[in-house]
C-alpha cells in the first residue's frame, strides 16, 4: 500500500489479501473505513481539537481530521507504515481550513509527550493489540485534558459465538457454492463439525500467537476503571472479513453484497440473534 487517502480511494486500494482490511476495494472502503471515520468525527467535542491516533497505521484517520481544521499528531511504532501515512498527507495540496498534522515513530508506553497535551485520543482497532493496556490507558488519562475524550473502536475475538460462527460459516459456505468467493470453509462433509472446526481455528489464530489477542472483558475493564462510559455499542466487523474473500466483482454489484452483509450483520445483533466482535466505546476524564 502506497497511499491511504478516504478522498482518493480509487489509488489507495490494497492488492495483498488481508482478511480485514478495509481497503480491498470502493465498496469497502465506503462501508468500512469511510463509516470509521464518520464515527470519531461524530464524537470530537469542537472545533480546532488537539488529538493523538495511538497507533495510527496508514494515517487515513488522521489526515482526514487535520482536513477537518484539527491538530492531529499520529503515533505508531512501524515506520514503514508512517511512510504510507507521510505519502498520503503529501500527494495533494493541504486545503486553506488544514490544521496541523505530524507523525511520531515511537512505543506509546515510553513516549515522552507532556501530560493535558490533547484534547481527545483515539485507539482505532489498536487495542486489542496492545499489552500493558492498563498502564496504557492511564498514560492517555494523563495526556488529557480534564475535558478530554478518548474514542475506541475494537475487535472482540472472544465474543464470536457458536451462534456468531454459525453464520458467518453459513455466508461463507454459500459465497463459495455460488461461486462468489474460493475461500471454502468447510473441512468435512457434515456441516455441524465443520462448523466447530471452523471455530476452533478462529480461537486458534487469535490465542496462539506469540502475543494473545486482548479479550473483551479485558479491555472493557480496563476502559472503565480508566474513563467515565459515556457510549459503548455494538457494531457489524464481520462483513469485512466476509467481504475480502471476494472475488473481483464489478464495484456495483461487490457494494450491494456488501451492504447485505452488513446490514445483515447489523439487524442480527439488533436482535440478539448473533453477539457482535466489533464495539464502540467513548469515555470522558470528567463525568
Amino acid at each position: 500500500m502506497k497511499r491511504a487517502d478516504l478522498r482518493y480511494p480509487s489509488e489507495s486500494l490494497e492488492t495483498k489479501g488481508d482478511a480485514w482490511s478495509q481497503w480491498s476495494s470502493l465498496p469497502m472502503v465506503e462501508l468500512s473505513a469511510l463509516e470509521t471515520y464518520r464515527f470519531v468525527k461524530a464524537h470530537i467535542p469542537g472545533a480546532s481539537q488537539r488529538i493523538v491516533e495511538v497507533g495510527c497505521g496508514n494515517g487515513y484517520l488522521t489526515l482526514e481530521l487535520a482536513r477537518d481544521g484539527h491538530h492531529v499528531t499520529g503515533l505508531d511504532q512501524s515506520p514503514e507504515i508512517l511512510e504510507v501515512a507521510e505519502w498520503s498527507r503529501q500527494a495533494v495540496p493541504e486545503p486553506a481550513e488544514f490544521g496541523t498534522l505530524s507523525y511520531v515513530c515511537a512505543d506509546v508506553h515510553t513516549w515522552p509527550a507532556k501530560e493535558g497535551s490533547f484534547d481527545v485520543v483515539i485507539l482505532n482497532r489498536t487495542l486489542h493489540h496492545l499489552h500493558g493496556f492498563q498502564s496504557l490507558l492511564a498514560k492517555l488519562r494523563r495526556l488529557l485534558t480534564p475535558q478530554g475524550v478518548l474514542i475506541c473502536q475494537d475487535y472482540a475475538y472472544d465474543r464470536f459465538t457458536e451462534q456468531t460462527a454459525s453464520w458467518v460459516y453459513t455466508m461463507q459456505r454459500l459465497l463459495f457454492l455460488s461461486e462468489l468467493s474460493a475461500t471454502n470453509p468447510a473441512t468435512t462433509a457434515d456441516e455441524h463439525a465443520s462448523i466447530d472446526a471452523f471455530r476452533t481455528a478462529w480461537f486458534e489464530r487469535a490465542e496462539k500467537r506469540e502475543h494473545r489477542l486482548n479479550r473483551y472483558d479485558e479491555m472493557m475493564d480496563a476502559l472503565c476503571t480508566t474513563f467515565r462510559q459515556q457510549l459503548i455499542s455494538w457494531v457489524p466487523y464481520l462483513f469485512v472479513y466476509l467481504g475480502n474473500e471476494l472475488r473481483p466483482l464489478e464495484p456495483e454489484k461487490e457494494r450491494a453484497l456488501l451492504t447485505f452483509l452488513k446490514q445483515m450483520e447489523a439487524h442480527l445483533i439488533e436482535q440478539g440473534s448473533i453477539q457482535a466482535v466489533g464495539f464502540r466505546y467513548v469515555g470522558t476524564v470528567q463525568a
